[in-house]
């Protein structure tokens, strides 16, 4: 009969009427879902696990210090070995250094040993003092290193700023 729905494993049917209302006049989105599985007496935790990581996790910031000039040298490590994330940006501030030549690497773990995955090379003079290494989302399993090294010895013990969004998968 229209209107009359019955669960799998459950022996009384459920009237949907209860729950289209609640929806509909109290929650929206993932919190309608996650009602909607309460009533209907579904055991979601695995959706809910799930469905809460879309959020992201909080943007991360910060500065380093280092001699760029003298050596490549770490700006930040991002993830860690074994755990699966999503990494949707990364920007680099190096609005404090004067090189003509500074130079972005990456680095990961492949198949357990350590791997350029990425280099390039921007021109204070000429590109943005931001410059967006990551602008679009890219999976990660092992923690991404990220160094940077200049052409320019004023450049050594300046701050290099760090920006970057991670989702947990």
């Amino acid at each position: 009969m229209p209107g009359e729905f019955y669960i799998e494993g459950k022996a009384e049917k459920v009237d949907l009427t209860q729950v289209i209302e609640k929806i509909t006049s109290e929650t929206f989105g993932l919190e309608a879902l996650k009602d909607l599985l309460d009533i209907l007496g579904v055991k979601a935790d695995g959706i809910i696990s799930q469905t809460d990581k879309l959020a992201g996790q909080s943007p991360s910031t910060g500065s380093v210090t280092r001699d760029w000039q003298a050596a490549e040298a770490e700006v930040i490590t991002i993830g860690v070995h074994d755990v699966r994330y999503k990494l949707h940006s990364l920007l680099i501030s190096v609005h404090n250094l004067a090189g003509t030549s500074l130079t972005v690497r990456m680095y990961m773990l492949v198949n357990g040993g350590e791997r350029k995955v990425y280099e390039q090379s921007f021109d204070v003079t000429s590109d943005p003092p931001g410059l967006w290494i990551v602008n679009g989302s890219v999976g990660i399993h092992e923690a991404l290193r990220v160094t940077l090294a200049s052409n320019n010895a004023a450049d050594n013990g300046q701050a290099v700023h760090y920006d970057y969004l991670m989702e947990a998968m």
